[in-house]
């Protein structure tokens, strides 16, 4: 009797649990879509990914070439920086190059992010711009489970340097990540999913650091016609609830490889955007 009672407790028990994480409005619900665990993200190689884009600067939209890079990378989680150990946190490193042409000089941007491989947890943010008037570096690192540690430093009248703390990292996610997060949406089994988003840092401005609540809304499949070609693609949008920010995404439909739900197309809420030009694996570190 005690035996069977201590079941139910327990049976119960877990349930509640269960319903709670399950409930969570703030906490990014896994699609486990296969993407993530496929074995091509073993093979020593990077996913490089070209996009035509177009991006406002001085008032003018200017049209340049990003390419985004994404390969699996071990991290010390007490340094934060890239390391050979086995016992290493395994990420996902999602990193944006971006060089935009203007009358004067060239912009330059380069944003990366770590997401962790198993939970999809946030885990790194670094962000740098530089141009012939300045530079501005932005950075958000995981201390511990439970918080992020950030700073920055801008070039700008007014600005300088600051620093700062963001609790509940495990319910924290970046803009900036989101191109690298959206490949893991439930696409079989789509539903609203709500997210907490640290705001894009991709800015040589200083920018606000307080997180937002938004959702993650189904649009629907869609067929593209892309630089590289017709695609069938997921279109997600994403928007904060009271609607001061919001950007659409197109998925590629195909989760295996060489797609892997990558991000095809991307509309910004300031006309930024992206269009897949071409895909490929490659040691693009090596000559």
């Amino acid at each position: 009797m005690r035996l069977i009672l201590f079941l139910v407790l327990f049976t119960a028990a877990l349930g509640a649990a269960f319903k709670s994480t399950a409930g969570d409005p703030e906490a990014w619900k896994i699609g486990n879509e296969g993407w993530a665990a496929d074995p091509t993200w073993n093979d020593g190689l990077a996913e490089k990914c070209v996009y035509d884009a177009t991006r406002t600067i001085y008032d003018v939209e200017r049209k340049y070439r990003a390419t985004a890079y994404t390969n699996k990378e071990r991290m010390d989680a007490a340094t934060t920086t890239k390391t050979t150990a086995e016992d290493g946190v395994e990420t996902f490193k999602h990193h944006w190059s971006e060089i935009v042409p203007t009358e004067n000089y060239d912009y330059r941007f380069s944003t990366c992010v770590h997401t962790e491989c198993f939970s999809m947890y946030a885990f790194k943010l670094t962000v740098s711009t530089q141009e012939d008037c300045g530079a501005s570096f932005k950075l958000a690192s995981k201390k511990g489970p439970r918080a992020f540690e950030w700073y920055d430093s801008v070039y700008f009248p007014d600005s300088g340097q600051r620093t700062g703390t963001i609790g509940a990292a495990w319910l924290m996610h970046f803009v900036d990540e989101l191109p690298l997060l959206l490949r893991d949406f439930a696409f079989t089994r789509p539903m609203t999913q709500f997210i907490n988003l640290i705001p894009s840092q991709k800015d040589n401005h200083q920018v606000d650091w307080k997180p937002f609540r938004a959702r993650v809304d189904y649009v629907g499949k869609e067929t593209l016609e892309l630089p590289i070609g017709k695609l069938d693609a997921q279109h997600l949008r994403v928007h904060a609830i009271d609607e001061s920010w919001a950007a659409d995404y197109w998925m590629a439909d195909d989760g295996k490889p060489p797609r892997l739900h990558v991000l095809v197309k991307y509309i910004g809420p300031k006309g930024e955007s992206y269009s897949l030009v071409s895909q490929e694996r490659t040691a693009y570190w090596k000559h």
